[in-house]
């Protein structure tokens, strides 16, 4: 299979293998920059907590530095409007405006992995079709040998083209369903945090009179 496909980029198909090549790369370089940026995000949300609650115990003048993880961006919103004199109301606004900020960077792009996998599927088709053309063309009134040539590349055509596409496709839909997954994952243990920082500044309000 792997010889027929390599095949196929110097026959009728090229063009169409071509693109799914590159259709093939960038849905790559997406999966690959999503996993990085996932990596990047990984914290202990327990540990982050911890520092979150030395912070809002904490009387020392100073910026609420937290670290730069999208959890930690989110914790460190509500800890520094405690730490301001703000309200329940108010810290939980800020995290939710953290929050936002926080899922826009870890689902970005990763809906271009579907439309890769649309795309590669759409391109195995149309090359498909293509190949099917050739295939039949060659019915017309024209000598058996040439008649023979066109049907075996318009075959090989539409059938590398398919094969490829799915090739490309049904990987792309696995990676953007892990990927989605892992996403809201890193967002639950976002909005698991932010609650339990609302619990910690509700104790700090209750012990300051607020």
């Amino acid at each position: 299979m792997i010889a027929s496909l390599l095949a196929a980029f110097s026959g009728p198909a090229s063009g169409f293998m071509v693109a799914l090549l590159v259709v093939a790369a960038v849905g790559l370089a997406v999966a690959i920059d999503r996993a990085w940026v996932f990596a990047s995000a990984r914290v202990d949300p327990a540990e982050v907590l911890a520092r979150a609650e030395s912070c809002l115990e904490s009387a020392e003048p100073g910026t609420v530095d937290l670290g730069e993880r999208p959890l930690e961006r989110v914790v460190a919103a509500g800890v520094r409007e405690a730490r301001a004199g703000g309200s329940a109301e108010t810290c939980w606004d800020a995290m939710t405006a953290a929050a936002l900020d926080a899922e826009q960077v870890l689902r970005r792009r990763v809906g271009y992995l579907a439309v890769v996998a649309s795309i590669a599927t759409m391109l195995g088709l149309f090359g498909t079709v293509h190949g099917l053309m050739v295939a039949f063309g060659g019915l017309a009134d024209t000598a058996a040998a040439e008649r023979a040539a066109r049907m075996s590349a318009g075959s090989a055509t539409a059938m590398a083209t398919t094969a490829f596409g799915l090739l490309v496709a049904i990987p792309a839909l696995a990676a953007h369903a892990a990927v989605d997954a892992h996403a809201r994952g890193l967002l639950a243990h976002i909005e698991a945090s932010a609650n339990r920082t609302m619990t910690l500044v509700a104790r700090r309000l209750r012990a300051s009179g607020g």
